[in-house]
């Protein structure tokens, strides 16, 4: 009986290890994102700091944010990528569990089940 509960949870444990997965993989992601920008905001006004033409302050400035912006770019399309990735296991690990309980009498299994379970 616990070996049928155990595969009966089967589609849930394995749905529940996508998502942690999943949700480890986007801390990764933004963690590290963030752990950039702090060592390039420090490094950016740094150099800032050592700049002492106005025009050249707003050039680097200018570079920088556009560093900024691709790599948040560059991160969001990871997230993306991470999170359609996962849709699509989730997507089959559900289509597959459905086809198997199609594949098999479910109401007479959980019947005989029930029935083990009461004999004991």
């Amino acid at each position: 009986m616990y070996d049928q509960m155990k595969n009966s949870m089967k589609p849930m444990m394995d749905m529940a290890e996508i998502n942690k997965k999943t949700a480890e993989k986007l801390i990764a992601l933004q963690s590290q994102y963030v752990s950039e920008f702090v060592n390039s905001s420090l490094s950016q006004m740094k150099s800032l700091s050592e700049v002492k033409d106005p025009k050249m302050a707003i050039e680097a400035q200018i570079r920088y944010m556009k560093e900024i912006e691709a790599k948040a770019s560059d991160v969001a399309q990871q997230e993306i990528s991470a999170l359609s990735e996962a849709k699509a296991q989730l997507s089959l690990l559900i289509e597959n569990t459905l086809e198997g309980m199609g594949e098999s009498d479910y109401l007479a299994e959980m019947q005989k089940m029930m029935q083990t379970y009461k004999n004991k």
